[in-house]
């Protein structure tokens, strides 16, 4: 006698829709770990860490940024591309102390953040061995905080980082940063086409989590030269501000 297999009954699913995309103004409401990937989200930070200091931002956005606004680039490209650079003045790392450090991440995506599929490449200017693995971890979302857990988790995979030597020179809307062989940025202040003078613009975001006061600049230089990325840009979006991160 043929032995017949039997199947369980096929269930029926109630039908549910599809989660809301990751949308730039739902970040900027504050519902930051709502918005992670399961993996992340259940991922807790074991360290107890808060960095605060400088930021320097170049984007290929039109003076401004569209993103601050809607979540929707405003780039003759339609796409997002920056380099975002940070100077630790104060912070450590459950004990280790972070001053002096500098920090410079290069992204890439293909539309607006929230779409997905980004690149991105870290570099960190460290002191020690334990500032660079300290770093590492908070840059790669690691660590906690929204901004690195959030762009990670538009990357294809979580970001490079490697170490590197950092110029970075603090001038307000004039600051600059560099890495050689690999960035180039200096800012420039906005000006006033008719009367030649400078225009003095800041936005401020009181629920901002990268920056919440920012001198608005535009980019008289903005390259990157990477394998998985590169361009060459002039007077584009940039900001001076400040920054004050942690875990806690």
């Amino acid at each position: 006698m043929r032995a017949v297999s039997r199947l369980p009954p096929k269930r029926r699913l109630a039908w549910r829709p599809p989660a809301p995309p990751l949308h730039w103004s739902r970040v900027c409401a504050g519902n930051v770990r709502d918005l992670l990937r399961p993996e992340l989200r259940n991922n807790r930070p074991v360290a107890d860490w808060r960095i605060a200091g400088t930021y320097l931002e170049f984007c290929n956005c039109d003076p401004g940024c569209g993103c601050n606004f809607r979540g929707v680039p405003s780039s003759p490209e339609g796409n997002c591309q920056a380099v975002i650079s940070h100077l630790v003045e104060s912070g450590s790392f459950d004990g280790v102390d972070l001053v002096g450090a500098k920090a410079s991440w290069a992204l890439w995506w293909p539309g607006p953040i929230h779409d997905k599929g980004g690149r991105g490449h870290a570099y960190i200017d460290a002191k020690t061995d334990e500032q660079f693995e300290a770093l590492s971890r908070i840059w790669r979302g690691e660590e906690g905080y929204g901004l690195f857990e959030i762009f990670n988790s538009t990357l294809d995979e979580p970001t490079a980082v490697d170490r590197a030597t950092i110029e970075l020179t603090v001038d307000g809307r004039r600051s600059r940063v560099a890495i050689e062989g690999v960035t180039q940025n200096a800012m420039t202040p906005l000006t006033n086409p008719v009367t030649g003078d400078e225009n003095e613009v800041r936005i401020v975001k009181t629920s901002g989590f990268i920056w919440q006061d920012g001198e608005i600049a535009q980019g008289e230089t903005f390259r990157v030269d990477l394998p998985e990325m590169s361009w060459d840009l002039s007077e584009r979006h940039a900001v001076f501000s400040s920054f004050d991160y942690s875990n806690g």
